[in-house]
Parts: structure tokens; C-alpha cells; sequence
């Protein structure tokens, strides 16, 4: 973890929204760069058409994160549902 992160403890946390079909390629794309992000599939989702993920990264690699989002975005449909910062303890 970087130095600012160390000193803030703040994270960037994003909850998407991507269909079941696609949720494979968002997982692998997230893998393959590995050390971004964390994330996570919020169970109420799994009986759903659609996937929520929870995803987080120190504040510091927010815009590669946000980068890799809108990279996604024009390959298919992934929606933003929740953007903030947010504390980690």
C-alpha cells in the first residue's frame, strides 16, 4: 500500500451492476490486473439476473480503477450504483 493510503486510510468504493452473462469477464478483467482493486459479489445478488460487485482501491489508484471501468463500459453494460470514498478501518 502506498504511503497516502497509510496516512488517510481512505478507499475508493464503487458498487457495479453487470448482467450474470458478463460478470465472468469483469472478475477476469479485475484478476488480470492484479494489485488494482478488491471486489466482491454482494450475495443478494446471486439469485438475480445480474451481478452486484463491491469494489475497492486505495484513493491512490482511484482514476487507473475508474479508467478500467470506462474501458469495460464501452465492451458492455456496467453500471455505477454507488461511488464514494469511504474510511477503511
Amino acid at each position: 500500500m502506498s504511503h497516502t493510503y497509510h496516512l488517510s486510510k481512505k478507499l475508493y468504493y464503487l458498487r457495479l451492476r453487470v448482467s450474470k452473462d458478463d460478470a465472468y469477464f469483469v472478475y477476469f478483467t479485475f484478476e488480470a490486473n492484479e494489485g488494482l482493486c478488491y471486489y466482491s459479489t454482494v450475495d443478494e445478488s446471486l439469485k438475480s439476473a445480474y451481478r452486484d460487485i463491491d469494489v475497492k482501491c486505495p484513493i491512490e489508484t482511484r482514476e487507473n480503477l475508474k479508467l478500467l471501468i470506462e474501458r469495460l463500459q464501452t465492451e458492455l453494460r456496467l453500471d455505477v450504483l454507488t461511488e464514494e470514498i469511504i474510511l477503511d478501518f
